[in-house]
């Protein structure tokens, strides 16, 4: 695909890895919807920035736990756009808990967003886009998928099932839509870990000893959506940490 041109929704554009793949279309000639729901100041910057680099970047606030926002949302990107050529799912919650520990709270809040949102945006995605063209949506899971840990309980489970999600769609939504995932190692510190050493963190897990960085998944995004024969692909973009 041609991103020149074409329009792409990024949920969670405003901070981590939603703000670099943003940054990283727009650098191609992509037009931005912007999502965001709490980093509303975060998605502003994002956008003036997307502008100086001369495409349209428009700012959409919304809560995707609330299945009613996500339809709305959607409905808003067509109405302010025409339509959107690329979906990028990547707003996720992630809450430290394991199975014993997850509370019921716990489940609903992460299966709301991390799962049921992207599920319900693919669907809006694929019934706004028009006959005669080409979609693609990729969906942000994790490495941690490819190996069986209890920390983390419920989202484990939930980017275990957008995994299995993404090879679904990835057959029913063909060949008009692809729909791949990429799956991250180490890239950042957690909210509240920022004081962990990270270059000491992937010399002691990563073979390639060192850590990813949000540009580095950036580049991968693109590299899918330049493809014209993938579909239904989960990327593992981690050092070879789950070796």
């Amino acid at each position: 695909m041609e991103l020149a041109g074409k329009v792409a929704l990024i949920t969670g554009s405003g901070i981590r890895l939603g703000r670099a793949i943003a940054l990283a279309l727009a650098e191609k000639g992509c037009h931005l919807a912007l999502h965001y729901n709490r980093s509303a100041e975060d998605a502003q910057e994002v956008a003036l920035l997307a502008r100086q680099a001369g495409v349209r970047a428009d700012l959409f606030g919304a809560d995707l736990s609330n299945p009613e926002a996500v339809e709305t949302l959607s409905q808003q990107v067509q109405a302010s756009f025409g339509h959107y050529d690329i979906l990028i799912n990547n707003a996720a919650v992630y809450l430290k808990g394991s199975g014993l520990d997850t509370s019921a709270e716990m489940l609903e809040r992460q299966f709301r967003l991390n799962l049921f949102a992207p599920i319900l945006l693919i669907r809006a995605f694929a019934r706004q886009l028009p006959q005669d063209l080409m979609g693609k949506v990729v969906n942000i899971s994790d490495a941690k998928t490819f190996r069986h840990q209890t920390d983390h309980f419920a989202y484990r489970l939930t980017k275990h099932a957008i995994n299995e999600m993404t090879r679904m769609y990835a057959l029913e939504l063909a060949p008009r839509i692809t729909v791949n995932a990429v799956a991250p190692g180490i890239m950042l510190p957690l909210a509240g870990f920022e004081h962990v050493d990270m270059q000491a963190l992937g010399e002691k897990r990563v073979p390639l000893q060192r850590v990813g960085s949000p540009q580095i998944i950036a580049e991968n995004v693109l590299h899918i959506l330049a493809q014209d024969f993938m579909t239904g692909a989960i990327l593992q973009v981690d050092g070879g940490e789950n070796l």
